[in-house]
C-alpha cells in the first residue's frame, strides 16, 4: 500500500526546504540526523532516513499543488572523474539566491558550455542511491553491504543475492522489482559499489566532534557515469556564468555491468501455492487517508510498514537487467484472500528504522520512478508461446514481421500489473505475422501465476495496428482486470477479425510439452482458413 499524503508532525504546513546542512548525531546515538533550513527563518533536525524527500525548494506538508521551483538545466556527463570539488559558497549563483545556512556544503563542479554548474554532492547521492530510507541508513554503516547481503550463484548459474538472516532489508522493497534492481546494481556493479561504499569511508575520515556531537559534511566519490543524461532545476547567475543545482529530477542511461537475470532470496519470503499465490508481502497497513510522521520515534519491528510515495526521481539503465524473487520455501494452502495479513493502523507512523523498542508502524519512503526500457528481457517468460510461433513459421509458411514485449500499466491502486508470485512486471507479447499478403497479430499475456484464464488473442489487422494503438489496448486490458477488450477490437477492426485461441491443457505450470505446441498452432491456422 502506498500513500502520497503523509505529513511531518514536527513541521509547519507548506514548509519549503531552503538549505540542507551537515549530518550530526549524539555520541550515544546510533542514527544520524541532518540540519534542514526552512522558510520563515526556522531550522529543524531530521533523521537521515528522510533524505529521499529532502531536496532544495521542495515543499513539505504541502496544502496545495506547487510548481517545481527554479530554472531547468540539462547536461550529458562525460565523466565525473573530471569534476572539481568546491563549497556552495564558492558559487555566485548560490550567493545570488542564498536562503540556507549551508555554504560549507560540498559540491561537484562541471562545465556545461561556458557555464560552471555546481551540483551538491548530497543531492547527487540522493538521486543515485537514496531512493529509500534503508539504503540511506546502510550507506552510513561500515561494511554494511557485506554484513547484510551475500553474493553467490543459483543452482542454474544465475547471480544470486541472499539477504542474511537478521538484516533489516524490508519486504516492502524486496517485493518491488525497481527497488530490487537498484539494490542489485549497488551490490554487483563494481563502480556503483565502490561509490556507495565511499560514503562511509568519507564519513569515517571526515567526521569531527563538537559539544558531545559528531558532525560530518557529506562527501562521496561518484561512479564515472559516462554518457548519463542529467536533468535538474536550480538558479543561474549570468554575470559569473554559474548555475547552482537545487534538485536533480532525472538520470537517464545509467551504465551498468550487471546483465541478464539476478535471483534474489529473502528469508522472510514464502511462496504459497494451491490458492491465490500472493503471499510474501508481510503485514500490510490499512489506515485513513492522512498519515502523520513522527520523526522522533522508531518504528516497531512487529508492526506493518506503509509505503510512502514522494516526488519521484526518474532513472533508467542503459543496459538493463531483471531480478527474480526466490522463495525460502513453498507452502501449500487452500485459499489466500488478498495479499497478506492486514493490520488496521492509526494515523501515526515512524519513517525511521525498526527496533524492538519502537512503538509505531513504519512509513517507508520510495522516490524511484524507474523508466528503464527492459520489456524485451521478459520475452523468455513466453517460451511455449514463442515455440508455437516458430512452428507457424517453420511448418505453415508464416513470415515473422514483428516481435515486441510491453509491460502492462498499473491502474489505480491495483496490483495485476505485477506477477503475483515474482512481483516482476506482467507483460504482453505482440507477435505480427504475414501469410499470403495478409497480416495477423497474436497477443499473449503472461498469466503463469494463475491470475486469470486468458486465451491467445488472434487479430486480422493492418501492419503495426497493435503497436499504434498499444496504449489504448493495454489500458482496456487492465480495466477488464486482465481481459481482452473484444468490444474495442470489434469497433476498430470489424466483425470476424478477432478470436481467442484456447491454450493447450497442461497438468504442470511453466513450459508446455512439445506434443501440444503443434496443435496450438494448428488451431490458429484453422481459424484463418475458415474466415478467409
Amino acid at each position: 500500500m502506498s500513500k502520497h499524503n503523509a505529513r511531518f508532525k514536527k513541521l509547519n504546513d507548506d514548509s519549503r526546504v531552503l538549505g540542507i546542512g551537515s549530518l550530526f548525531r549524539g555520541k550515544d546515538r546510533k542514527s544520524w540526523a541532518i540540519n534542514v533550513d526552512l522558510n520563515g527563518g526556522s531550522s529543524q533536525s531530521m533523521q537521515f532516513s528522510n533524505i529521499p524527500v529532502l531536496a532544495r525548494k521542495r515543499v513539505l506538508n504541502p496544502t496545495k499543488q506547487y510548481k517545481k521551483a527554479g530554472l531547468p538545466i540539462e547536461l550529458t556527463i562525460e565523466s565525473t572523474q573530471s569534476w572539481k570539488v568546491a563549497k556552495a559558497s564558492d558559487c555566485p549563483a548560490y550567493q545570488a539566491h542564498r536562503h540556507g545556512r549551508d555554504g560549507n556544503l560540498l559540491c561537484f563542479v562541471t562545465q556545461v558550455g561556458s557555464t560552471r554548474v555546481f551540483i551538491p554532492q548530497l543531492e547527487m547521492a540522493r538521486v543515485l542511491f537514496y531512493h529509500d530510507p534503508f539504503l540511506a541508513r546502510l550507506s552510513l554503516q561500515h561494511n554494511a553491504l557485506a554484513e547484510d547481503f551475500v553474493v553467490g550463484k543459483s543452482d542454474d548459474g544465475k547471480p544470486l543475492i541472499v539477504v542474511r538472516e537478521g538484516a533489516e532489508y524490508p519486504m516492502y522493497y524486496f517485493n518491488r522489482d525497481d527497488n530490487r534492481r537498484f539494490l542489485s546494481w549497488v551490490l554487483l556493479d563494481h563502480e556503483a559499489r565502490v561509490s556507495f561504499e565511499s560514503i562511509c569511508v568519507q564519513l569515517i575520515k571526515g567526521q569531527y566532534q563538537h559539544n558531545n556531537y559528531q558532525h560530518w559534511n557529506f562527501q562521496f566519490t561518484p561512479p564515472p557515469l559516462t554518457g548519463v543524461e542529467l536533468e535538474a532545476s536550480g538558479w543561474g547567475d549570468g554575470t559569473s556564468n554559474t548555475f547552482f543545482v537545487w534538485e536533480v529530477s532525472k538520470l537517464d542511461k545509467l551504465p551498468s555491468e550487471v546483465e541478464g537475470e539476478i535471483d534474489f532470496y529473502h528469508p522472510g519470503y514464502e511462496r504459497q501455492v494451491g490458492g491465490k499465490p500472493t503471499k510474501g508481502d508481510g503485514k500490510k497497513g490499512e489506515a485513513s487517508e492522512q498519515f502523520d510522521l513522527d520523526d522522533d520515534e522508531l518504528s516497531d519491528s512487529d508492526k506493518a510498514t506503509v509505503g510512502l510515495m514522494s516526488d519521484r526521481v526518474t532513472v533508467s539503465f542503459k543496459n538493463p537487467h531483471i531480478t527474480n524473487r526466490v522463495p525460502s520455501k513453498t507452502k501449500s494452502v487452500n485459499n489466500i484472500i488478498g495479499d497478506g495479513e492486514k493490520e488496521v493502523l492509526d494515523n501515526d507512523l515512524s519513517p525511521n528504522e525498526k527496533e524492538e523498542a519502537g512503538n509505531l508502524p513504519g512509513g517507508a519512503w520510495n522516490n524511484l520512478d524507474d523508466q528503464t526500457d527492459d520489456a524485451h528481457l521478459y520475452i523468455g517468460k513466453f517460451q511455449s508461446f514463442i515455440e508455437m510461433v516458430e512452428c507457424l513459421v517453420a511448418k505453415h509458411g508464416f513470415k515473422l514481421v514483428r516481435k515486441d514485449v510491453s509491460k502492462l500499466p498499473q491502474l489505480g491502486d491495483g496490483k495485476k500489473h505485477w506477477m503475483a508470485d515474482t512481483q516482476n512486471p506482467r507483460c504482453l507479447a505482440n507477435i505480427e505475422l504475414e501469410l499470403s499478403n495478409q497480416f495477423y497479430t497474436l497477443l499473449e499475456i503472461d498469466t503463469s501465476d494463475d491470475a486469470a484464464k486468458l486465451s491467445t488473442m488472434l487479430l486480422r489487422s493492418a501492419p503495426g495496428w497493435v503497436s499504434e494503438n498499444e496504449k489504448n489496448i493495454l489500458q482496456r486490458i487492465m480495466k477488464k482486470s486482465l481481459g481482452w477488450p473484444s468490444d474495442y477490437f470489434k469497433d476498430q477492426l470489424g466483425e470476424k477479425t478477432y478470436t481467442g485461441i484456447p491454450h493447450p491443457k497442461s497438468k504442470h505450470s511453466g513450459a508446455l510439452p512439445a506434443e501440444v505446441i503443434d496443435p496450438w498452432g494448428q488451431r490458429i491456422v484453422n481459424w484463418i482458413e475458415r474466415t478467409t
